[in-house]
């Protein structure tokens, strides 16, 4: 994926879901953003597993450097002992267990689940820096996208806010198992941040 700010161009970001063993997934996410002396660099990953239709994260980690100040975030989903355990720099949070509750980066995963089950409006609970939140989304129509040069059919999804100032879309590709195409986030009507696919690799039955 390619990031701009506006018209100016950051940087890129990529994904990357493999088969682990069994039911156990890795789901990871990078990125390497740069404009004049700012920049900021991600590692993002989840270790989770499939049951049913619903994914359960395990592990979660969050490494951020960068112009500023940097920071680690670390969740442990501890199933066995229903407890889940947030750390956040030098602060630490300890939550009851429920299935429904998960992190942010599966959260994009199980989205696209939701949207290839006919799920208009999703809703999830994620702990995201040591807090616990709800996201809501709605399906708000359908569009043509065009990426460079190719034309996609879209689902487009939109985070539900009571501040009508900020809006964020997402694009998914039915025919490409609801990948996603692109995300825009406005605010007071301007385009902010967008990111939309450069290219994407598929993995094969053995997830390699």
């Amino acid at each position: 994926y390619e990031i701009f700010y506006g018209d100016i161009h950051l940087g890129k970001a990529n994904y990357r879901f493999s088969h682990k063993n069994g039911d156990s997934y890795r789901f990871d996410f990078n990125s390497n953003l740069r404009f004049q002396i700012f920049w900021d660099q991600r590692s993002v990953s989840s270790d989770l597993v499939y049951e049913g239709q619903r994914l359960l994260p395990s592990q979660y980690r969050h490494d951020r450097k960068g112009t500023g100040r940097d920071y680690r975030e670390e969740i442990l989903f501890d199933r066995p002992n229903e407890r889940i355990v947030a750390t956040y720099g030098k602060e630490k949070k300890e939550l009851d267990y429920e299935p429904d509750i998960i992190d942010g980066l599966t959260m994009q995963l199980q989205m696209m689940l939701d949207l290839q089950r006919g799920v208009e409006r999703p809703s999830y609970r994620i702990v995201d820096f040591n807090k616990l939140k709800t996201y809501e989304f709605s399906v708000v129509g359908t569009e043509v996208l065009n990426i460079q040069d190719r034309e996609y059919e879209s689902i487009v999804l939109q985070v539900v806010r009571k501040n009508e100032r900020r809006k964020t879309q997402m694009w998914f590709s039915p025919e490409r198992n609801y990948l996603p195409l692109q995300m825009v986030h406005f605010s007071k009507r301007k385009k902010k941040y967008t990111a939309h696919l450069v290219a994407y690799t598929e993995f094969n039955s053995d997830g390699e």
